[in-house]
């Protein structure tokens, strides 16, 4: 083996989400003769699986805005791994484990942006990861936009960056009952459904979602909205106000809040189309999903979806906010069942072809050569601390 040998991971969270996933990916069928650990800050959801994996998984609470004091447990557990690679995701850890591993002294240190963190906007958070953006020898985006981003708002050198998509193990959504999936929830054969897999968070704008099920409902008196996913950085009054629109708008009997779940298969083979209405996004591995399960997607054309979704072939995109034009699309979806099953069944072609778990791994272990080539070259020059 002529890559790493010893890779730790320093992620903020272990909750249920694309970039945990994400991790967990490159976690399994890891190549001969390469150990992966794994550092978390908060949440515990992933860790059995992750567990299951990985080599060894500490838990460092560093997500207050007291983590710092932790600073020095971090570095001795990266000390202690002698690690050829840190790789960091998610905005905390970036920002964290950039520092510890330089005072660590690992070879080399890679980071994997996997989405707009609005955060950033705000100008103290802008500050202090622009302090570290110059630290890690690469910089992965999970899309071209999310690559843009961490150059132009994170202030990431644009020569120390790439892009490498998340790949999908398109098995894990093909051949799915869909009678017995409808059973199982309880739906009727013949009624439309729209499944909406996203954590209850503003940046989803579930409330426009639940404006437009009342506009489908106008022409499509039986359509159902299945809401799966659980608040994670959303607040309890983030869904309360979302329950009681969904009073207000006379749906309340169209929608199903599922929760977390761990049967996004089984979802997907009992929806008609998956719709997406995010203020932003850096990738959209839900709709990817929905594609290597040959269902059509409604989304937002924000961020990186475009670059998942193509308009007009795999799906339908529409300007975020636009609750008319976002109903329209889904009530054409849910009536040309002729149309939905093409934009379907090329949505399944182009996730196949490429948004492979295998070609994610091989890009994702070239970044890691690549790295360790410059340093033992000497042309990689991060920042000091």
């Amino acid at each position: 083996m002529t890559g790493p040998r010893r890779v730790v991971h320093i992620t903020t969270s272990l909750a249920v989400g694309g970039a945990q996933r994400h991790l967990l990916q490159l976690l399994t069928n890891s190549p001969d003769g390469l150990q992966q650990d794994v550092i978390y800050f908060r949440d515990h959801d992933l860790r059995q699986e992750i567990a299951s994996h990985a080599g060894q998984v500490h838990h460092i609470p560093m997500a207050s805005l007291w983590g710092l004091a932790l600073m020095p447990q971090l570095v001795r557990t990266i000390s202690a791994g002698k690690y050829d690679i840190v790789h960091t995701h998610l905005l905390r850890a970036d920002m964290f484990g950039a520092v510890a591993s330089r005072l660590a002294r690992v070879p080399a240190l890679v980071t994997t942006k996997h989405n707009l963190e609005e955060r950033l906007d705000q100008p103290g958070w802008r500050w202090l990861h622009r302090r570290t953006a110059r630290l890690p020898d690469l910089t992965i985006g999970i899309s071209e936009a999310v690559r843009e981003w961490a150059v132009t708002t994170g202030g990431a050198p644009a020569s120390r960056t790439r892009v490498v998509h998340y790949g999908i193990d398109t098995q894990d959504f093909a051949h799915v009952d869909r009678v017995a999936a409808r059973e199982v929830l309880d739906l009727e054969p013949g009624i439309p459904v729209v499944m909406c897999p996203a954590r209850l968070d503003p940046q989803k704008n579930h409330a426009l979602l639940l404006r437009a099920l009342q506009l489908v409902r106008q022409q499509l008196p039986d359509a159902v909205l299945l809401l799966a996913g659980g608040r994670q950085l959303g607040s309890a009054l983030y869904e309360q106000n979302l329950h009681q629109l969904a009073e207000l708008l006379g749906i309340s009997k169209g929608v199903r809040w599922l929760g977390v779940r761990g049967d996004v298969d089984q979802l997907l083979a009992a929806c008609d189309v998956v719709a997406m209405a995010s203020e932003w996004e850096g990738f959209g591995l839900a709709l990817l999903e929905a594609m290597a399960a040959e269902r059509p997607v409604v989304a937002t054309a924000v961020g990186g979806v475009p670059e998942v979704v193509v308009n007009g072939e795999t799906g339908l995109l529409v300007k975020t906010g636009d609750t008319e034009a976002f109903a329209q699309a889904l009530i054409h979806v849910l009536s040309d069942e002729t149309d939905g099953k093409h934009l379907g069944v090329e949505g399944g072609r182009r996730a196949r072809k490429v948004f492979t778990l295998d070609g994610m791994r091989a890009a994702t272990q070239a970044i890691y050569d690549e790295v360790l080539i410059g340093r033992n070259k000497g042309s990689s020059n991060p920042a000091p601390i």
